[in-house]
């Protein structure tokens, strides 16, 4: 793990130009252009960054769940998506649409993700549905500050998910990120929902850098779910900060 994080570090370079307003767990709408893709390595690490921080090296000792992604415009603004997460071993499929409209300074996109995981506990194991989903952002304020919006339904869950956050860029190549998904049905969900809702809701901060193709976010989060679906069903209570990173990568074809 730690070698992971210096070959990382290497990485970063000071060239700019971002392709994306990326997000930390929220859906953007995609800067991607015509026969570009991307590829998206997604790590939270489970230990907690105040529990013997030498020895635990900021609690990365203690596992991590990834999540691997793929992304690639076929055709002008319509994409395809694939996705797989190690916990539960969720798999995940899609095909989003980016919305323009003219002489309106906010843009979106539109979704659906078919996802599937594994709940061993249950004598079926297999849970698949579909997420529909309704993502928009402001084009940038006084060429700094970016608002994310993002507005879901799980069809599984039968939830309504929404997830708000901010980005301010600190410098040309680093901006700073916030991300808030607040559970709105904690209460009216009870034992009809069919997974566990958090006690408190997860929140992530994050630090990003934007270099030629790739795009860098160090983070801290309350929960080391990956993704608006999965984090939008909270975080235990009292649950200490895990530190994470996403990885993405510009192809062209």
């Amino acid at each position: 793990m730690r070698f992971k994080l210096i070959i990382v570090l290497l990485f970063i370079t000071s060239t700019l130009i971002a392709y994306d307003f990326s997000m930390i767990n929220l859906i953007n709408p995609s800067g991607l252009k015509a026969k570009q893709g991307e590829l998206m390595i997604r790590h939270r690490f489970y230990g907690d960054i105040t529990d013997e921080p030498l020895n635990n090296f900021l609690g990365m000792d203690a596992g991590a769940n990834i999540n691997l992604s793929a992304r690639y415009q076929f055709y002008r603004k319509a994409e395809v998506l694939l996705s797989y997460s190690r916990r539960q071993s969720e798999k995940t499929c899609g095909l989003a649409y980016r919305l323009d409209i003219d002489d309106v300074p906010v843009y979106g996109q539109l979704g659906v993700n078919y996802f599937s995981y594994e709940e061993l506990s249950q004598s079926e194991t297999t849970r698949h549905n579909f997420f529909y989903y309704l993502s928009l952002q402001n084009e940038e304020l006084f060429d700094r500050i970016v608002a994310t919006l993002n507005a879901a339904y799980d069809g599984y869950n039968e939830r309504f998910v929404p997830g708000f956050g901010f980005s301010v860029k600190l410098i040309d190549s680093v901006s700073l990120l916030g991300e808030y998904y607040p559970v709105l049905d904690r209460n009216s969900a009870g034992k009809e929902l069919t997974q566990y809702i958090g006690e408190e809701d997860a929140f992530a901060i994050g630090l990003k850098f934007d270099t030629y193709g790739h795009q860098f976010t160090f983070l801290l989060s309350n929960t080391d779910d990956v993704g608006l679906r999965r984090v939008s069903l909270g975080a235990d209570k009292d649950s200490y900060l895990k530190l994470g990173f996403n990885i993405q990568r510009r192809m062209e074809y």
